[in-house]
């Protein structure tokens, strides 16, 4: 009987695909492309081909002769499409490998000094040099000097800045410290936006006199921008933002150095000779609870897992956990969560859940918790807490389907990432805005009509329900379409009529 090499191909493809054990015969030219296939295969690429992707090739090129002289060409083919698909399995795992080495490292990493200089560049190509800053990081120490000579400083007990323009020492609260591992150029929060995000590499390049990998990132909804890795130690060595508002920031280490030596006294409190010393309420450390409440006027809610330190403050007790800081003061007004945050139940109301942070009130007290452990010291606090399930399809329940131009979207998200329009992070403004324009299409001549005020049915962070006291329409689903994280705008899905 005729065999037909290319119908084994085609076999020999869906059999992998289907994890059986493929026979490939005896044909010399097939066991070459088979080999490919196999290759193709092991690499697990996550866009594998369908099980019909070598039928569907072969037949858009096979004739009704099935001669050898048109086989020839036909596996030429399928071996080059076959590359190709190796090249970009290849590239996919070495993309991802290489941003799992860059997290890996700066895990890894005890401490380090650099410099890190910052330039802007306008559309028209000229570039200038805004600010170099010197940093010293070492575990939850760090130290800065600014451009003007100004010394940032938190030892993990104390927290000031030196700055010789005016003489002055300032004594700041040790937590929160915003700025702890945030300066300009944040090596962890590069790290996860790149494993977080989409990338590809570009090149090869040389950055500060340092080989390093190219990474182009593309935040859903976004434009790209560009971060590179140093080759040798695999931590990201220079940033380059995208082109907003006409100009474009490059940020640069153009020193580093890890796991050396700090001179002795650099995270050591000093005061220069002649100058002054101002306290901003830096806290006082206490070793218990009821120490604090009698400095800060009211007794603090208190997890069950003790705490690194206690720093109490007037109207202010601050819980530090090392990562992860609780902060307790005074409910001085009723609750309200951030609109650009998703919202879940805590303390008997509403919590506010940000990337990061949840924030609520209970039994009088307004409580925040920053860090990588909120959850569980959360919870030792509010044993009601729930977090709100983002895989609910609220969309689906809206009784009119509203269709949306995603390409506009994505625009409109583009806008906001360049600071313009910030009020479509909020789901009740962007309801509002939309119920507006079905009232009066021409737009609101005079005064807008009595619709509001909204309340917030449900939020998920991905999806939200917005309620509405009067008008024609009763409530409005929202989705985050573009970016599906709290950086993202809303978008209306559908509506209920009153």
């Amino acid at each position: 009987m005729k065999r037909f090499p290319e119908k084994e191909l085609d076999q020999f493809i869906e059999a992998l695909n289907q994890e059986r054990r493929p026979e490939p015969g005896q044909d010399p030219e097939l066991l070459e492309l088979t080999s490919v296939v196999r290759m193709v295969k092991s690499l697990r690429q996550p866009a594998e081909p369908t099980p019909d992707f070598g039928h569907r090739v072969h037949q858009a090129f096979r004739g009704k002769a099935r001669s050898r002289r048109v086989f020839a060409p036909l596996a030429a083919l399928a071996a080059g499409l076959l590359l190709v698909l190796v090249f970009q399995a290849w590239s996919s795992f070495f993309n991802q490998d290489l941003v799992l080495a860059m997290e890996q490292a700066v895990a890894r990493l005890n401490n380090y000094h650099g410099i890190i200089e910052m330039r802007t560049t306008n559309q028209a190509g000229e570039e200038w040099v805004v600010r170099q800053v010197e940093v010293w990081a070492e575990g939850n120490k760090y130290a800065t000097r600014q451009d003007n000579g100004t010394l940032t400083v938190n030892n993990g007990e104390q927290r000031w800045k030196v700055r010789p323009d005016n003489q002055t020492v300032v004594v700041l609260p040790v937590v929160p410290d915003p700025q702890r591992h945030g300066f300009d150029f944040n090596l962890k929060t590069e790290a996860e936006r790149a494993r977080q995000y989409p990338h590809t590499v570009v090149g090869e390049t040389v950055v500060a006199d340092r080989p390093a990998i190219q990474l182009e990132i593309s935040p859903p909804g976004g434009l790209p921008y560009q971060l590179w890795i140093d080759q040798e130690t695999k931590l990201p060595l220079q940033l380059k933002t995208a082109m907003i508002n006409a100009l474009q920031t490059t940020y640069t280490f153009i020193s580093f150095e890890s796991n050396v030596s700090f001179e002795p006294t650099l995270f050591t409190f000093q005061v220069p000779a002649g100058y002054q010393v101002i306290e901003k309420d830096p806290g006082q450390l206490v070793n218990t609870p009821g120490e604090a409440s009698v400095i800060a006027g009211f007794a603090p809610l208190v997890p069950s897992q003790p705490p690194v330190q206690i720093l109490a403050h007037k109207d202010k007790v601050v819980f530090n956990y090392g990562d992860t800081t609780i902060v307790e003061t005074p409910a001085a007004e009723p609750f309200k969560p951030a609109a650009h945050g998703a919202v879940g139940q805590a303390g008997g109301g509403p919590l506010e859940v940000l990337s990061e942070q949840l924030r609520w009130q209970q039994e009088g007290i307004e409580i925040t918790i920053e860090g990588p452990d909120r959850v569980e010291l959360a919870r030792q606090l509010a044993s009601d807490l729930s977090l709100p399930a983002a895989e609910n399809d609220l969309a689906s329940q809206a009784a009119v389907k509203v269709y949306v131009d995603l390409e506009i979207a994505k625009a409109d998200q583009q806008q906001v990432d360049a600071g313009h329009s910030p009020w479509q992070l909020d789901p009740s403004q962007v309801a509002l805005t939309f119920v507006y324009l079905q009232i009066s299409p021409e737009g609101i001549q005079g005064e807008p009509p009595e619709i509001g005020p909204t309340s917030i049915i449900k939020n998920t962070g991905v999806e939200a329900i917005v309620g509405l006291k009067a008008g024609p329409i009763k409530q409005v689903y929202l989705k985050r379409l573009v970016r599906p994280d709290e950086t993202g705008i809303w978008s209306v899905v559908g509506y209920d009529p009153r």
